[in-house]
């Protein structure tokens, strides 16, 4: 394995490239934080990717209140653009995205746009949903000040739902009536790819934004799984319980087979309820 850390892949933003001998396909990595973040803390995943066979560029992107579907995934998108047109050897054909926390959201809308297979951790869908179920809290919203305060500190004091409501709401200016096109279940079309989520029954991101995604897809024919796993733990968190299948589901996203029956089938026929699959997972042990 060889790392090339800190490639530039557009106006500053940078990249680290984990490289195997003979990759499998390539993945493109999205950190997670809602208004901080970096690629380096994804690097034990990233690199536990990489020695299973694949090609992995895990990207730093903008992390603002224009929000996953704004200018993170403007540089997403860039990303995945300079990793078709580098010089690493692989299939071109075998990309997909790994999102974990708010990269899984970008993640998500990366593949509803380009039409690449998705493995999103811990991702939030259903903003309305969230706001609605925690508007008990919305007196009190205006208060409320998290510039430069870290994700630990948010944790260790117990606001991670107002903090999350205040990013939200940046997002959408205080327009409460923008939530509902502001999540990515507004953009599923039969152009999306298989897509794999994971949620904790009982972490900050409620588990019914990804039974919405999962119906929405469904709806669209194309395939999408959920793995529910026991707990509180949020994104990378769960890494030794969701790597596993989040390996598997890339083998078999890059497969002769595969890739053949999804140029054949797509968006043609409704997948049939035994294809999707919705598990609950509790003490995985790794397999890599």
């Amino acid at each position: 394995m060889r790392v090339l850390a800190d490639l530039e892949y557009s106006d500053l933003l940078t990249l680290d490239a984990y490289v195997p001998d003979a990759p499998l396909g390539a993945i493109l990595l999205l950190h997670g934080g809602w208004l901080e973040g970096d690629k380096n803390g994804e690097a034990v995943l990233a690199e536990r990717l990489c020695k299973s066979g694949f090609l992995v560029l895990s990207a730093n992107y903008r992390l603002d209140r224009t929000g996953p579907n704004g200018r993170a995934l403007t540089d997403a998108v860039a990303a995945l653009r300079w990793l078709r047109g580098s010089d690493f050897d692989f299939d071109r054909a075998r990309i997909a995205v790994l999102g974990i926390g708010t990269g899984g959201t970008v993640a998500i809308e990366v593949g509803l746009q380009q039409g690449v297979p998705v493995v999103a951790w811990s991702p939030l869908i259903d903003f309305k949903g969230f706001m609605d179920s925690s508007a008990t809290l919305g007196d009190s919203d205006h208060l409320r000040d998290y510039h430069g305060v870290s994700w630990e500190m948010i944790k260790d004091a117990g606001e991670q739902v107002p903090f999350l409501r205040g990013v939200i709401l940046a997002m959408v200016a205080n327009n409460l009536s923008l939530l509902a096109s502001t999540s990515p279940l507004s953009r599923v079309t039969p152009k999306a790819a298989p897509t794999l989520l994971f949620n904790s029954t009982n972490e900050i991101i409620p588990a019914r934004g990804a039974s919405l995604m999962q119906e929405a897809m469904t709806d669209s024919c194309v395939p999408c799984k959920i793995s529910f796993l026991e707990g509180s733990r949020h994104g990378s968190e769960y890494l030794l319980s969701a790597l596993p299948s989040t390996i598997q589901f890339f083998r078999e996203s890059f497969s002769h087979d595969h890739l053949a029956a999804t140029q054949d089938t797509k968006g043609t026929a409704k997948p049939q309820p035994g294809n999707i699959e919705t598990a609950v997972s509790v003490g995985l042990q790794p397999s890599v």
